[in-house]
């Protein structure tokens, strides 16, 4: 559904407000003469990490649409049998109701 998306897309955007924040904190830090903290992108471990870390909310959001999916589609054939089984059900003030 549509808010399963716009959350993952919401979860992903806050991942990368949350790397910006942590950037924005190290340059603070060096800033105020607190060490020389760095952060190299160039690192092959600080890169993987990063490309899991910007993934991993895309693909709890995936497995959340996929679920909605599955539970629409039980919902749709549960109402179908209950239809198949009393044809009467949008009859109003029906005895068989």
């Amino acid at each position: 559904t549509t808010a399963a998306i716009g959350k993952g897309f919401a979860i992903g955007s806050a991942c990368l407000v949350g790397l910006a924040l942590f950037g924005a904190f190290v340059t603070r830090l060096n800033d105020m003469g607190g060490g020389d903290m760095t952060v190299d992108l160039l690192d092959p471990l600080t890169f993987a990490g990063l490309l899991v870390g910007a993934m991993l909310p895309y693909w709890f959001s995936a497995l959340t649409m996929k679920s909605v999916g599955k539970a629409a589609n039980a919902m749709v054939i549960e109402i179908k049998r209950q239809f198949d089984a009393n044809p009467n059900l949008l009859i109003p003030n029906h005895p068989d109701r």
